[in-house]
C-alpha cells in the first residue's frame, strides 16, 4: 500500500479565518425550583455540553466541522512519500503505468497492453477489463512527479512516473563501468572516459575515428580496450574461442540513446583477408561473452604458430539507421 505523508502548513496558510468554525457564545436556559447550590451545578454542566456539541456542529446548520489543525493547502503541489513504489505499476507486466488505465468490474487495474493480451478478461477475477477507464489512476500518474534514478550520476530531469520508464531507457546519465577488472569505477559516461584518461590511460589503444590502426590480438586475448583520442571515447573489442574459430566484434561504452557507430575489421593474412563490416553495440560495462550477432569468425588457423592475429580496424561516425543489418564481405 501507499502511503502519503503532508507536512504541516506553516502559520498564515491553509484555510483563510472566514471558513474556520466560530465558537458559540454559550447559552443558558432560565432554570426555576433549583436548591441552593444546584444552580451552579447545572450551569457548568450545561456549559460542557455545549462544548462536546461544537465538536460535532459547525453554527447549529448539522455540517461538521473543521478541525483544528489546518489541513494541506488544494492551491499548490504538496510533499508525497510511497512506501511501495509497485503500486503505480501494472500488476500484469510489472512495467510502469501510463495513461490509458483500465480498470475492471471489481476495480483491479491493468494497463493498456495487457488488456489485449489477456483477452480482455481480468485475471483477477474474471471480469471483462479494458473497456472502462480508470481516470482516478490516470490523474494521480500524471499529478506525481519523480526524478530519474540516474539523478546520482547528474541527470537533474523531472518527471511524470508514467514517463520514467521510457527515459530512463534513454538517458544519458546512465551508470557505465569502468572496463578494466580490478577498478570499480562507476559513473556517467563522460566521467568514465575522464576517469579512464586519468588512471588507465596505458591500458587503451588509442585512434582517430575514420583512420586505420592496426591491433594485435593474441588468442588467449578475451578483450582489447580502444580510446579515441579527440572525445575519449571507449571500445571494447572482444575475443571469445568457439569451435570453428575465434568470434570477434566491436563495443562502445556509452548510454543507449548514444548513436553506434559504423566499424570494419580486415583480418587473415596477406592472400586471405576477411573484411567485415557492422555497427558498434552500446553496452554500460564490459562483457566477456560478447553478443552471437554482428560479429566476425576468425578461423583458428589465422593466428598462426605464434598465436597472434594481425587486425586492421577503422571506426567511423557516421549517421546511420540501426536498421541496416550487418554483413560479411570475403
Amino acid at each position: 500500500m501507499a502511503k502519503f505523508s503532508v507536512g504541516r502548513l506553516e502559520e498564515g496558510e491553509g484555510p483563510s479565518g472566514n471558513s474556520k468554525r466560530q465558537r458559540r457564545a454559550p447559552h443558558r436556559h432560565p432554570q426555576t425550583n433549583l436548591r441552593d447550590g444546584e444552580e451552579e451545578e447545572e450551569e457548568e454542566e450545561t456549559h460542557h455540553q455545549e462544548e462536546d456539541d461544537e465538536s460535532v456542529d459547525n453554527g447549529g446548520n448539522g455540517e461538521k466541522a473543521d478541525l483544528d489543525l489546518a489541513g494541506p493547502s488544494r492551491n499548490g503541489p504538496f510533499s508525497v512519500t510511497v512506501t511501495d513504489p509497485e503500486v503505480f505499476d501494472c500488476p500484469i507486466c510489472y512495467e510502469s503505468l501510463t495513461a490509458p488505465v483500465f480498470q475492471c468490474e471489481n476495480g483491479h487495474i491493468a494497463c493498456s497492453t495487457c488488456c489485449s493480451k489477456i483477452m480482455n478478461k481480468c485475471p483477477s477475477c474474471c471480469t471483462p477489463i479494458g473497456y472502462n477507464r480508470c481516470r482516478a489512476i490516470e490523474k494521480v500518474l500524471e499529478s506525481v512527479k519523480v526524478t530519474c534514478r540516474n539523478s546520482n550520476y547528474g541527470c537533474k530531469v523531472t518527471m511524470s512516473y508514467g514517463k520514467k520508464h521510457d527515459h530512463e531507457k534513454i538517458c544519458p546519465h546512465v551508470p557505465c563501468s569502468c572496463p578494466i577488472p580490478d577498478c570499480n569505477f562507476v559513473g556517467s559516461a563522460n566521467h568514465l572516459y575522464k576517469h579512464f584518461s586519468a588512471k588507465h590511460k596505458n591500458s587503451a589503444l588509442h585512434f582517430l575515428y575514420n583512420e586505420v590502426v592496426e591491433v594485435t590480438l593474441n588468442v588467449n586475448n578475451r578483450f582489447i580496450v580502444l580510446q579515441e583520442e579527440g572525445d575519449g571515447v571507449l571500445f571494447i573489442l572482444s575475443s571469445r574461442s568457439e569451435t570453428l574459430g575465434h568470434v570477434i566484434s566491436v563495443s562502445c561504452i556509452a548510454p543507449l540513446c548514444k548513436g553506434c557507430l559504423f566499424y570494419s575489421i580486415f583480418a587473415g593474412p596477406a592472400g586471405s583477408t576477411v573484411r567485415f563490416q557492422s555497427f558498434t553495440k552500446n553496452i554500460q560495462n564490459r562483457v566477456d561473452n560478447p553478443p552471437s550477432t554482428g560479429f566476425l569468425l576468425v578461423p583458428i588457423e589465422s593466428f598462426g604458430s605464434s598465436g597472434d592475429l594481425k587486425l586492421e580496424l577503422c571506426i567511423r561516425r557516421l549517421d546511420i539507421s540501426l536498421q541496416h543489418v550487418s554483413r560479411v564481405v570475403v
